[in-house]
């Protein structure tokens, strides 16, 4: 039997959401956008897990992952343990809005909240804990964003069927 009959798609994207954290917390010197595309990754698939397979144990892992993040990346719990668990809020509000939209729409906003996603991680990190904001390096997140959306949105669809 094939392994992936054993999972559903809700499962597939957590492992996708575990891989990616796992290699975006590691640094690899040599090469710093690997870390960075797994950056991203992760944030797409939370994004997706929210819009389509919400559940209330995502309140769980976004709790879990922001903690993590927060800690292994900037050494003080605040600014990815606030964005994450703010976009499950959000997404409570504006959810009845949000599927009246046409799947065009739905992609456009899943990439715009993807960046104001960054933005505010950022934002929150220099605010709360006075990491320096370097425009440089957000603007190569949203290059490395804008690469690797469409191949993703095609592999989550594809994992969904």
């Amino acid at each position: 039997m094939e392994f992936s009959k054993f999972l559903n798609s809700s499962s597939k994207l957590n492992i996708i959401l575990i891989i990616s954290f796992s290699i975006s917390v590691n640094s690899f010197i040599i090469f710093p956008n690997f870390n960075n595309v797994f950056y991203i990754l992760f944030h797409l698939t939370l994004i997706y897990l929210i819009f389509y397979h919400y559940h209330y144990y995502l309140y769980v892992v976004a709790l879990i992952y922001g903690i993590l993040f927060d800690i292994l990346l900037l050494n003080n719990i605040g600014a990815h343990l606030i964005t994450f668990l703010s976009l499950l809020i959000l997404y409570i509000l504006l959810r009845k809005y949000l599927i009246r939209l046409s799947s065009y729409q739905i992609i456009f906003t899943y990439f715009i909240t993807l960046i104001i996603l960054l933005l505010i991680e950022h934002f929150l990190a220099n605010f709360l804990h006075n990491y320096k904001f370097n425009m440089s390096f957000f603007f190569n997140l949203i290059l490395i964003s804008l690469i690797i959306f469409i191949p993703t949105i095609f592999l989550f669809t594809k994992l969904d069927k």
